[in-house]
């Protein structure tokens, strides 16, 4: 008879050693509630928000940060033609000082 491979016979030891390593394992740990209602204590309504039953309700900070992230965005487009607008200038005058010569 032919032997079983080295790697073959490690195998079978793990599989004989798994259900001992599962006996020795600790109950999972319930997981502590949070409030996402914003109203200061664990309701049944944080329940169903969480769940996704209800929508979460908005938050002034988040609409302050997307406020925020807009004003920026038009900020640098300002800025951007502000630029183009320096360079346009820019040119017309080059364009007429060459023109005077």
């Amino acid at each position: 008879m032919k032997k079983a491979p080295a790697k073959m016979k490690k195998t079978a030891m793990k599989m004989k050693k798994a259900p001992a390593k599962m006996a020795k394992k600790s109950p999972t740990k319930k997981k502590k509630l949070t409030d996402l209602s914003g109203d200061g204590k664990v309701t049944k309504k944080d329940v169903l928000i969480g769940r996704g039953v209800i929508d979460a309700p908005t938050k002034m900070k988040k609409s302050a940060m997307k406020m925020k992230k807009e004003s920026m965005a038009m900020m640098k487009k300002s800025v951007a033609m502000m630029k183009k607008a320096s360079a346009m200038k820019m040119k017309m005058k080059s364009a007429a000082k060459m023109k005077k010569k």
